[in-house]
């Protein structure tokens, strides 16, 4: 069956911190060779548990797994441009009154339009609003994912505190229980309003998040 990656590639980037190094090498007369990576939990394609927002919010272990398996419905707002502000109205429409699903995905296919890798792909990227990021709570969902930086402070981290930031997706539906994943791609290849998801991130226990690896499924 055709399975799409919707992962980005753990490579040196200059928002993420990333180390890789030998842990052995054969070269240098160990019997294997190993490597050590280090990056933080928040880096390149990952998930957010409400531990990442709240002191004592549930960790990604607290999560039965099979939340992350299964279809998923896309929000297609794949038209919206630059700087452009995704409001309640431009989600529900989006969806043309298709039955809600435990998982969505907010589609903007902004990694088409602006290479992750610059830093134009943050400072320029659409995001959700106050509102919508309501309505997306109102849905009562259990998953959501991004192809996009989605709150507008996100593009102010490498300048000031998280304390100087408001991100409403974080603070209507994270710290509501609603597990996040965030900066999906290659959702451009996609062009289903269901598709089945098979989301996997790193058994890591009382974790506030984790790198994780998304593959849409296609029948």
């Amino acid at each position: 069956m055709p399975v799409i990656d919707l992962t980005l590639p753990i490579i040196p980037h200059w928002r993420y911190p990333f180390e890789q190094f030998p842990g052995k090498s054969i070269d240098k007369g160990d019997g294997l060779n190993t490597t050590i990576y280090k990056m933080g939990s928040h880096n390149y394609t990952h998930i957010d548990a409400p531990r990442h927002f709240l002191k004592d919010g549930k960790t990604l272990n607290e999560y039965p797994l099979d939340l992350l398996i299964g279809e998923a419905l896309i929000f297609d707002v794949s038209h919206v441009g630059p700087n452009e502000e995704i409001t309640a109205e431009t989600l529900e429409k989006s969806i043309q009154g298709l039955p809600m699903r435990d998982f969505v995905i907010i589609k903007t296919t902004w990694d088409k339009k602006c290479s992750w890798e610059t830093y134009e792909y943050w400072d320029n990227a659409p995001y959700i609003s106050e509102e919508g990021a309501k309505y997306l709570k109102s849905l009562d969902i259990k998953v959501i994912g991004y192809d996009f930086p989605q709150d507008y402070d996100i593009r102010k981290l490498r300048f000031v505190s998280e304390h100087e930031t408001y991100q409403p997706t974080h603070e209507h539906l994270l710290k509501n229980g609603v597990l996040m994943i965030e900066y999906l791609c290659n959702l451009d290849k996609i062009n289903t309003n269901i598709v089945k998801i098979a989301a996997l991130p790193l058994n890591l226990q009382n974790a506030d998040g984790a790198q994780i690896r998304v593959v849409a499924i296609l029948d």
